[in-house]
């Protein structure tokens, strides 16, 4: 009996994981809203690790349209600053000199910093009634409280990210399992660690 309690808790477990990326990619769509789905994605996804959530669809829909303006905002900011630092680099790459090794330096620093900022920024933002500048406080003391979450948050994505980068092929996959369910399935295990990071802020 416990046996088939858990293969229907399992069966029960995709279904919701499936549904929450089907609504993911579909508010995804116009890519300016990336951050606000971003958000509600993590939302959901916090509230499912520890079995809290219900309503997937009602409670994404409200993280969404709750948090859009800020998530949107914070996301254009990421995307622009990224671009520019990123098309330094590769600036940086193509010339010679000393004055392209020291922007090239700088900029791969700054494109790190940017990357950490935003893999915390929104699922803080999901689950607390932060401001733009509080998020960005509390970041550094998460990062620093938590160091091993951290690392292994990285370990999660560092992977995706090289085959990001690596060729269209890997690039293709990665956003084939995307479609399919894989952003719902990363942000969920995600979230069991973000959890943890969050838990002495909750209390």
């Amino acid at each position: 009996m416990n046996h088939e309690f858990k293969i229907m808790d399992m069966f029960s477990k995709i279904t919701e994981l499936l549904l929450l990326n089907f609504l993911f990619v579909i508010t995804s769509l116009p890519i300016i809203t990336l951050g606000a789905s971003l958000t509600a994605l993590f939302s959901v996804n916090i509230k499912l690790a520890k079995d809290e959530e219900a309503y997937i669809t009602k409670s994404y829909f409200h993280a969404f349209r709750q948090n859009f303006k800020q998530a949107t905002t914070a996301f254009l900011i990421f995307i622009i600053t990224g671009a520019l630092f990123a098309f330094n680099i590769i600036l940086a790459l193509r010339n010679t000199g000393f004055l392209f090794l020291i922007t090239g330096i700088f900029s791969l620093i700054f494109l790190i910093v940017i990357s950490v900022y935003a893999l915390y920024y929104f699922p803080v933002l999901a689950r607390f009634s932060f401001t733009q500048t509080e998020i960005l406080r509390h970041i550094p003391h998460m990062i620093g409280s938590k160091p091993g979450l951290f690392l292994m948050l990285a370990a999660l994505n560092i992977p995706i990210l090289f085959l990001c980068i690596y060729s269209v092929y890997t690039l293709l996959f990665v956003l084939i399992t995307v479609l399919l369910i894989g952003a719902s399935v990363i942000t969920y295990v995600e979230a069991g660690v973000f959890r943890k990071i969050f838990a002495p802020y909750e209390k």
